[in-house]
């Protein structure tokens, strides 16, 4: 009996001992490694896998991570792990189907030429799931808080053009002119005023848009204004004062034949905020960034799908209009629509979904370049870690790790085509960095941490060839510094960038695989954008700069003070100097043209080029005072340099401590011989070459 006891209370332990064995290994299990990774690359692309925590650098060196192709064998790849120890990067591989052995945890995967659409709702479905696997961990990523370039005649019109990046290629604006009519944006209306008489203006109509509606830009095309606005579409059956809904970027066109009757003939959207929106030889392109509810998917059914709306029906988009971007895990699309406004009734919206966030946005003639954030292996920094004393080197690995990625849309009228991918170091400050030219595509970027003692950012130009492959670069350049305006013009790049003095660098790209930097120009200051003027010279608009004792720190620090206004002679590609240059206002004095190149206003008939602008001053305690709010005008040519011929700034009142934005003017626009201002309250003309008043005509309150 007793020996009976004593083999139950033995087997019972043994019991007892596997049951605990299998609860903790129940245990590891669920705190396993999670793993997150694209689920195609393209050809030629290095594949990554990501990693919830570091794995073992032997487990590579001993062979226990392989890949095999859809048969079953082993094949040969270049498996390499970062230093992090949490990417894993394979190279080397045809086209085909994969899986990769690592643990117990495969990973299927496909290296493809071609980009295909999404074949179902379930292979939707654990795209994003992978997507949530790698957010829940916080694997190292970081969210990033041919026509010959030229400025576009607008002479030859008669009226004043929106300042477009690529001559032919608008890019919408907030006020806008067709020679008969001015066209602006105030609040939820765009408001229609007769141009026609400048001695007696008319306001004759206003587009009133819905209280959800607002709107960002306006295009002309023939008889019809397009409008792009944001719209929130609110769900139905939400309890009150609980918003929950849908964000939409619409076109909606009108009929403005007769401006007095503007009549609505189609309208036009898509899921996602306003990305940019550009029209070519009659054919409108919007592009939105939309990223669905998908961390909701582990505790319901998410829609993944955006939706699109023409007229009033409001669909999902189709599953084989919707692709992943090879080598991509990201949990937004990037949503492009194109339309033939020349046959608004007989063709339909063609619209396609890219799984993979975007951001900055350049067009040519041939093709559509979106860039992406691009940080694969950066330093993890553990969630609601960073404090003051938080180790800045770290910060900086995270800026050092930045990458850009490119993706090149063709595109054929409404016909849009993915056709490559590639990926450089740093980011880029604006669509300005990047250019194409001679079948070449050209970008600009700053790579590095720019600022304070341990500033190590460097710059760089890099050119590609039409697959996207890298022929060329320039790098290096401006150590501790950073890019602040890019222009180019034909086989030539100049890259503006700052830290204590203004380095003007004139590159050559004549030869793709081989550019070269031919001179470099230094001095006080800097230019945020830069308009060509002419072959040989360029307009600079920025700010200048000077060096004072910080009181904090008592160390010396950079300060912006007055807008400049500078002219570059580049006819000495190696030796370019500054021809001319003016200061306007003190401290705190604004333009919008300083981040906005379509608040600068061009009549190139006349050599006038100028600004709206808020003036200030600084006094010797340091504070500063308002001056006066208006626009500035400036006759600007390499034989007289750069004059001033219209000061439309109205000046401070004795009382008035700040400016009044219903008096800001938000553009200049010419039609023949009138110079016209537009604020939100009213619009005012001039005579264009004597800058006398000939009349006004209120707006809105």
């Amino acid at each position: 009996m007793k020996c009976m006891k004593k083999k139950i209370w033995i087997g019972a332990s043994v019991a007892i001992l596997l049951l605990l064995m299998l609860m903790v290994g129940m245990a590891l299990y669920q705190k396993e490694m999670k793993v997150a990774a694209a689920s195609v690359v393209f050809d030629g692309e290095p594949y990554h896998v990501h990693f919830s925590s570091p794995i073992d650098k032997q487990s590579i060196q001993q062979g226990k991570v392989y890949v095999v192709d859809e048969k079953g064998n082993k094949v040969d790849a270049d498996i390499s792990l970062s230093d992090s120890r949490r990417t894993l990067t394979i190279k080397g591989l045809n086209e085909g189907k994969y899986i990769l052995h690592i643990d117990r945890k495969p990973v299927e995967f496909q290296v493809i030429k071609k980009l295909e659409s999404v074949k179902s709702v379930e292979e939707l479905k654990r795209y994003f799931q992978a997507v949530l696997a790698m957010y829940e961990q916080d694997i190292g990523r970081e969210r990033g808080i041919v026509v010959e370039e030229k400025a576009s005649d607008s002479s030859s019109s008669g009226h004043s053009t929106i300042n477009n990046q690529v001559e032919g290629i608008d890019e919408g604006d907030i006020v806008i002119t067709d020679g008969d009519y001015i066209y602006t944006i105030v609040e939820q209306t765009v408001k229609i005023v007769d141009a026609q008489n400048p001695k007696n203006l008319r306001y004759i109509s206003t587009i009133q848009l819905e209280q959800n509606s607002y709107p960002q830009l306006l295009l002309k095309e023939g008889d019809y204004l397009i409008l792009l606005l944001d719209e929130f579409v609110q769900n139905k059956g939400n309890a009150k004062g609980f918003y929950m809904g849908h964000s939409f970027t619409k076109a909606a066109i009108y009929d403005v034949k007769d401006a007095s009757k503007p009549k609505l003939v189609k309208e036009f959207g898509q899921e996602g905020y306003m990305n940019g929106v550009r029209q070519y030889n009659g054919v409108l392109y919007m592009i939105s960034n939309y990223s669905p509810n998908f961390w909701k998917l582990e505790e319901q059914d998410v829609e993944l799908r955006p939706h699109i709306i023409d007229g009033k029906k409001v669909a999902l988009l189709e599953i084989e209009n919707i692709s992943i971007i090879p080598g991509t895990l990201e949990p937004s699309y990037t949503i492009i629509s194109a339309i033939d406004l020349n046959q608004l009734t007989s063709k339909k919206v063609n619209t396609k979904g890219y799984l993979g966030s975007t951001s900055t946005l350049y067009m040519s003639p041939n093709a559509l370049y979106l860039t992406a954030f691009d940080v694969k292996e950066a330093v993890p920094i553990e969630r609601n870690t960073i404090t003051l004393d938080t180790d800045v080197s770290i910060v900086q690995r995270r800026f050092n790790d930045q990458k850009t990625k490119i993706y090149k849309m063709l595109i054929n009228g409404t016909s849009i085509e993915f056709a490559a991918t590639a990926s450089v170091k740093g980011h880029v400050l604006n669509q300005f960095s990047m250019d194409e030219h001679n079948g070449y595509f050209r970008i600009a970027t700053t790579e590095g941490f720019a600022s304070g003692k341990q500033a190590n950012s460097k710059n760089h130009l890099f050119i590609f060839d039409e697959t996207l492959k890298q022929v060329g670069e320039v790098s290096n350049l401006a150590k501790g510094e950073r890019i602040y305006s890019v222009r180019y013009m034909g086989d030539k790049a100049y890259i503006v960038t700052f830290r204590e003095t203004d380095p003007l660098f004139v590159i050559d790209t004549s030869k793709p695989s081989n550019p070269k930097v031919l001179g470099e120009l230094k001095i006080p200051g800097f230019s945020n954008y830069l308009h060509p003027l002419g072959e040989n010279h360029l307009i600079g608009i920025g700010y200048a700069a000077e060096q004072r004792m910080d009181s904090w720190s008592k160390e010396p620090i950079t300060v912006t003070t007055g807008i400049k206004i500078s002219l570059f002679d580049v006819s000495n590609l190696s030796k370019p100097k500054e021809l001319d240059s003016v200061v306007v206002g003190g401290r705190g004095t604004y333009s919008e043209a300083e981040h906005n190149h379509k608040a600068f206003f061009r009549n190139e008939a006349l050599n006038y080029y100028g600004f709206p602008v808020v003036l200030y001053e600084e006094d010797k305690k340091d504070e500063l005072h308002y001056k006066g709010i208006g626009a500035l005008v400036y006759e600007i040519t390499p034989e007289r340099g750069i004059q001033l011929k219209g000061d439309l700034v109205t000046p401070a009142k004795a009382d008035e401590l700040y400016e009044d934005w219903n008096s800001a003017i938000l553009r200049l626009v010419y039609v023949d011989n009138a110079l016209f201002t537009v604020s939100p309250k009213e619009v005012k003309s001039y005579d264009i070459k004597t800058f006398q008043p000939l009349g006004q005509v209120k707006i809105s309150k």
